[in-house]
């Protein structure tokens, strides 16, 4: 009980937390990807081989897996995904697509209006 005060209390210190986090890993993953590219350009790695293999498989795996996160982050403010609306899935928008909440920005409690998307 007292873990579930104390992730709530820290979720209303920083609300943009999870989207941090998953800014982070998207960075960190781009730059593996990036660094496995070099390498097979310049010989290092072979394509045909087992463990690029297994590399790619892990790779296709963790950018589903990215991919759903991603699409179930909801917003601060109004709960929804932030990222979804309907079939709509635009994961480089600013703004919640239901509430118009700016990403990043402080968390406000004005009136909710439904014409907010891409």
């Amino acid at each position: 009980m007292g873990s579930a005060k104390l992730a709530q209390v820290t979720s209303r210190a920083d609300p943009w937390k999870t989207y941090r986090v998953l800014k982070r890993v998207g960075i960190v993953s781009v730059v593996f990807l990036f660094l496995m590219f070099i390498l097979v350009t310049i010989g290092q790695l072979d394509m045909r081989s087992q463990p690029f293999r297994v590399l790619t498989f892990g790779w296709i795996v963790f950018g589903l897996v990215m991919l759903t996160v991603t699409h179930e982050v909801r917003c601060p403010r109004c709960g929804q995904r932030f990222y979804a609306k309907g079939a709509e899935f635009w994961q480089m928008t600013k703004e919640c697509l239901h509430c118009g909440q700016e990403k990043y920005a402080e968390v406000s409690s004005g009136p909710l209006s439904g014409s907010h998307g891409k």
